[in-house]
């Protein structure tokens, strides 16, 4: 085989090898992206328009997957055009807001908001808007970018280089909402806490009756998300009534839109979404008991 025929078989192999990885992406959003409904919570709280362009987004990627997967054969410039709207795609579910310092440490100013990168795609965030309200408001100017992995954060006051310049707080101590729009105006992401997160968390399971013998480390109390925007639930707290034993959530944890949470009375390693009260003694009694969530303001609610 000539060095023309093995670099042309090499391509080929690799592009037969992109065909399949395509083909399998395409299977997998076809899977779910025409069958996903409206979860009831959504429309009962009037929290349609995240789940609408979750849905959306779901159903372009299937079609330009879809168009890779057909047999017709694409010119290099289509490919290339595929490519950059896919990117453009991705970047609607890959950047979110990952936590909001809503109480000042060195004064009430002292605020700001995180989003990160979740994934491997730089992206250009020029044009996107923070919103806190009506009249609060944050846009990104031209070339303000995100690293893959990375983080960026926006402060309420001071020169620093993305801030809202505003001379008042903008985040609400008792609760508040922040929506992360991209250049178009679609939501990409939003984060409650506080007065705003309490009617989306419930209990939804206690599993008291561990198979782990004495200690029964495996019992675990299930917390979830029931809207489809994210809740911050750092500094709230899940509590035994029974026996006042009471696990805190560390700083940032939240729980994803329409996702749960596990705490466990003593498990290790955690997984995602998985924590510990590292108690070497059982929790939930198997003939009775009360299982609280209190928020950071020590308000029970759950």
């Amino acid at each position: 085989m000539t060095t023309t025929e093995h670099s042309k078989s090499a391509l080929s192999d690799s592009l037969r090898k992109m065909a399949e990885a395509i083909k399998s992406a395409y299977r997998a959003f076809c899977k779910f992206s025409l069958t996903i409904p409206y979860d009831i919570t959504d429309i009962l709280n009037g929290e349609t328009s995240m789940s609408s362009n979750r849905r959306q987004l779901q159903q372009d990627i299937a079609h330009l997957l879809g168009v890779f997967f057909s047999d017709t054969p694409l010119e290099r410039r289509q490919i290339d055009d595929y490519w950059s709207k896919l990117n453009k795609l991705q970047a609607l579910s890959q950047v979110q807001i990952e936590t909001i310092k809503y109480k000042g440490t060195m004064n009430r100013l002292d605020e700001s908001v995180t989003l990160s990168n979740r994934g491997e795609l730089t992206i250009d965030l020029s044009g996107w808007r923070i919103s806190a309200g009506p009249k609060q408001n944050y846009t990104f100017p031209s070339d303000s970018y995100i690293k893959p992995f990375g983080t960026l954060t926006i402060d309420t006051y001071g020169d620093t280089k993305h801030s809202f310049g505003s001379n008042v707080p903008i985040w609400n101590d008792k609760g508040d909402t922040d929506q992360l729009f991209d250049h178009a105006g679609n939501l990409v992401s939003a984060l409650s806490y506080g007065d705003h997160a309490r009617d989306k968390v419930v209990i939804t399971y206690i599993h008291h009756d561990g198979e782990h013998v004495r200690t029964e480390g495996d019992e675990y109390v299930e917390t979830s998300n029931l809207a489809n925007s994210d809740v911050l639930i750092a500094g709230w707290h899940v509590l035994s009534r029974t026996n006042n034993k009471s696990y805190l959530f560390p700083e940032s944890t939240k729980i994803e839109a329409s996702s749960s949470i596990r705490v466990y009375t003593n498990k290790a390693p955690l997984e995602h979404n998985e924590f510990s009260f590292d108690s070497p003694t059982a929790i939930w009694k198997n003939s009775h008991g009360e299982c609280r969530v209190i928020d950071y303001l020590e308000r029970d609610f759950a």
